[in-house]
């Protein structure tokens, strides 16, 4: 046996003995903050379960990474499983970059300790740069990459609660450039918190959603759905949204398709909004879009074909792949013990190609490479930690 299958097994013997007490409000509250944008809740039954699994989370920038392969539903799988990348630990194809901020405190003032967020090569472990925010006060709230071309952004939050966002770019000889300040007059009311953040292929989109930190209710929070030209500066939408149950969004396919997912406890919407050119203020979300599929995915492939959710089933944890065009069920992979959601590592998909040919997963120590539905436990030069506040963001 394995040293990780042994520590897979321990866990679940300890399991017992390691009954961790439920988190209070506050903490929930913070945790929908800082994690909305990887939380849609599956419907029916699993819509309760994974709405009390903090730890299966999927970061809008992960799913749907890699390179065009044709027209939706006709691309090649991404490449062979295992890409060494001159390590002797494998690493997703052409996705060698993965932004960490593992800091549930981190805070760029006085003398303060502080763990500072991390540009990682994924093949290696080793940290290619450090990032500090942007500014005094400051600490970064939410992250997300565009697929393929090496561009993170970053939201900021600083201590007056002010919103800001950076970015940073790594080229194609593997050097990080400087971590800059994008969209430097972007009006945002005081307090306004990132519950989601999407980037498009090209680089020319960025899509948030926000809630204000005093709108948490029985209603759940109220906020915007925003889209801005980062190319320009210009704004191209912004939408009223309320939401209870989770709020995402997402660009499928490799241009300016925006996929919105508002869900609430009556029902879940998924719209696709075109956003190539600017919205007259004032228009409304269901006006300017068109519904996209129903069902419980939380987060799409990037070629828009594969729908992908998590349900606890039986002590494991399930990631589910569905058909984005009629919501059936294609595959259920196990990826881990239910009782590694509540460890201190992540739970849930790293990385996917951007067909859902092939998907990395992680839950707890147990790393998997799933190609074709076929699961194969796998080694990566680090483990993604998590923590129970939810603070942990990553973008890959």
């Amino acid at each position: 046996m394995q040293d990780h299958e042994l520590r897979d097994q321990f866990e679940e013997w300890a399991k017992p003995l390691r009954a961790t007490p439920a988190p209070t409000v506050a903490a929930l509250r913070s945790r929908i903050r800082r994690r909305t944008a990887r939380t849609a809740a599956a419907a029916g039954s699993a819509l309760a379960v994974v709405g009390l699994v903090a730890g299966l989370l999927v970061a809008g920038g992960l799913i749907g990474s890699g390179k065009p392969g044709g027209p939706a539903g006709s691309g090649k799988p991404a490449g062979p499983a295992f890409q060494s990348q001159g390590s002797a630990y494998p690493a997703p194809p052409g996705q060698p970059y993965v932004f960490v901020n593992s800091s549930a405190t981190f805070v760029n003032v006085g003398n303060v300790p502080a763990t500072p967020a991390e540009l990682r090569n994924a093949a290696t472990g080793k940290v290619v740069t450090v990032l500090r925010p942007v500014g005094p006060g400051v600490s970064f709230s939410n992250a997300t990459a565009a697929p393929g071309d090496r561009l993170f952004l970053l939201a900021q939050q600083d201590s007056d609660g002010s919103l800001s966002f950076a970015e940073i770019r790594i080229g194609a000889s593997g050097k990080p450039g400087a971590l800059r300040q994008v969209l430097p007059d972007l009006p945002t009311p005081s307090g306004t918190q990132v519950v989601s953040m999407a980037v498009n292929a090209p680089g020319t989109r960025l899509s948030f959603i926000t809630a204000a930190s005093n709108s948490y209710g029985p209603s759940g929070p109220s906020g915007s759905l925003v889209v801005y030209n980062l190319q320009t500066g210009t704004l191209i939408g912004s939408w009223p949204v309320a939401f209870n149950s989770g709020a995402s969004s997402q660009f499928v396919g490799y241009g300016n398709n925006l996929v919105a997912s508002i869900d609430t406890v009556e029902r879940g919407q998924k719209l696709l909004v075109n956003t190539t050119t600017p919205f007259r203020p004032g228009s409304s979300l269901l006006a300017d879009s068109r519904p996209y599929v129903t069902g419980s995915s939380e987060t799409f492939t990037q070629d828009g074909n594969i729908g992908m959710a998590y349900v606890i089933n039986q002590g494991r944890v399930l990631l589910v792949e569905y058909s984005a065009a009629s919501g059936k069920v294609l595959r259920n992979i196990p990826i881990g013990p239910s009782s590694a959601t509540y460890g201190p590592y992540f739970c849930g998909a790293l990385w996917a190609s951007a067909n859902g040919h092939e998907v990395w997963t992680q839950c707890g120590t147990r790393q998997l490479v799933v190609v074709g539905g076929h699961a194969t436990q796998i080694r990566l030069a680090w483990l993604l930690p998590t923590d129970t506040s939810g603070a942990s963001e990553f973008a890959w």
